[in-house]
């Protein structure tokens, strides 16, 4: 029986190989072009790897096996030009770190080249955070737009010193402040409160003594008042029984309380500052608040018609309780109450006027009457009455920055 198997087998295989000899004979590529491995076989020219089979050019190991010519490591291996780190691999030309790569030729599209993220469109570049539109680029925190030091910041122009602060025009050394050049020429302008009282007299002294003796009282009426041991005489242009509204005519000249022709003369003496105290005789007369400010207007007018940049001080004018006059008082006040409006509306940057609360100094008003504390009359102050308004007028005139 294994006898018979065997020579079946023998037979058979001699078939096979009489079969494969009529069909073809053996080829110089091992397998043949229409084998198991040729062209069209699994491991052929359309094979995995090779040129077109699995190793060899055609076959499987030797001129078409295993290990032959066309094997594992041919031509057409694993690593040859057509293998996986050949000129398609994965690092040659067109392979990940190639032209087209991460970090290659082609990195200007990559993430650190032109176009990464630290090129001209990245997180540092041109237009990065850093950039010239970022965080401190042209456009960041401290550049010239905006920023904390630069042109428009808290020390540069618009700040706290520039132009429109604190010292501007009208200020404290602005025009018509603490700057002016020379001795400042001061006229005490009013009535017999001004030139027969010793709040002249007393206010100079006070400016000297405390450090500001850089002016001169003018006018052509001396105040030589009795006003105590060291209190030197000054000028002034207060007249005693004057109207304010009697300076704006010569309608009333012949009464010698005030004119136009006496108004134009102090004028004319060009003032770098008045210290205007007038008002008491017209409230004594009964002539309205509206009526006396419209004096003031008058005065302010002429004197600026010779000095551009006179600065007026206004007194809201001392208490007044005469005998005989018990609505007086009433009267003051209700002409007080009008000079801060009235000044606002007349003062300019090139002419300001300020207005001191010499009524403040003299309270209580009630207690203002003759033979009382600061007064022998209720109308004029004795030289302690005095001494308090000169305490008023001196940190009116200095938060000015004058003298």
């Amino acid at each position: 029986m294994k006898d018979t198997c065997l020579q079946k087998a023998f037979v058979a295989f001699g078939l096979l190989v009489l079969a494969n000899a009529c069909t073809k004979q053996p080829a110089d590529n091992g397998s043949a072009t229409g084998g198991a491995s040729g062209s069209g076989g699994a491991s052929g020219s359309g094979g995995t790897t090779a040129s077109g089979g699995n190793g060899a050019s055609g076959g499987t190991a030797s001129s078409g096996g295993t290990v032959g010519g066309g094997g594992s490591t041919a031509s057409g291996g694993a690593t040859s030009a057509g293998g996986g780190k050949a000129n398609g691999g994965s690092s040659s030309s067109g392979g990940t770190k190639a032209t087209g790569g991460a970090a290659s030729g082609g990195a200007s599209g990559g993430s650190t080249s032109t176009g990464g993220a630290k090129a001209e469109g990245g997180s540092i570049a041109s237009g990065g955070a850093i950039g010239s539109g970022g965080t401190i680029g042209s456009g960041g925190t401290p550049r010239t737009d905006g920023g904390v030091t630069p042109i428009d910041g808290s020390t540069v122009t618009g700040g706290s010193a520039a132009t429109g602060g604190t010292l501007a025009s009208g200020g404290a050394s602005g025009t018509g402040g603490s700057t002016h050049a020379g001795t400042w020429q001061i006229m005490p302008l009013g009535d017999s409160i001004t030139g027969t009282t010793c709040y002249p007299k007393l206010l100079s002294k006070e400016l000297i003594d405390k450090g500001h003796p850089n002016f001169s009282f003018v006018g052509t009426v001396l105040n030589n008042q009795s006003c105590g041991s060291g209190v030197a005489n000054v000028q002034t242009e207060g007249h005693g029984g004057y109207l304010v509204t009697y300076l704006i005519s010569d309608d009333n000249k012949s009464q010698g309380k005030g004119s136009l022709t006496e108004l134009t003369t102090w004028a004319a003496e060009k003032p770098d500052v008045v210290l205007m105290e007038y008002g008491t005789n017209d409230v004594w007369s009964s002539i309205s608040p509206a009526n006396i400010t419209s004096a003031y207007s008058f005065v302010v007018d002429q004197f600026r018609s010779r000095n551009p940049s006179v600065i007026f001080f206004v007194a809201q004018i001392t208490p007044m309780n005469p005998s005989g006059c018990t609505d007086c008082e009433g009267r003051v006040e209700a002409l007080n109450a009008q000079i801060p409006t009235w000044a606002t509306g007349k003062s300019t940057t090139t002419s300001p006027i300020y207005v001191v609360n010499v009524w403040s100094a003299l309270q209580p008003a009630s207690s203002y009457t003759p033979s009382s504390t600061n007064t022998s009359d209720g109308v004029h102050p004795n030289p302690a009455g005095s001494q308090l308004m000169a305490d008023v007028w001196y940190p009116g005139m200095v938060a000015h920055g004058i003298p």
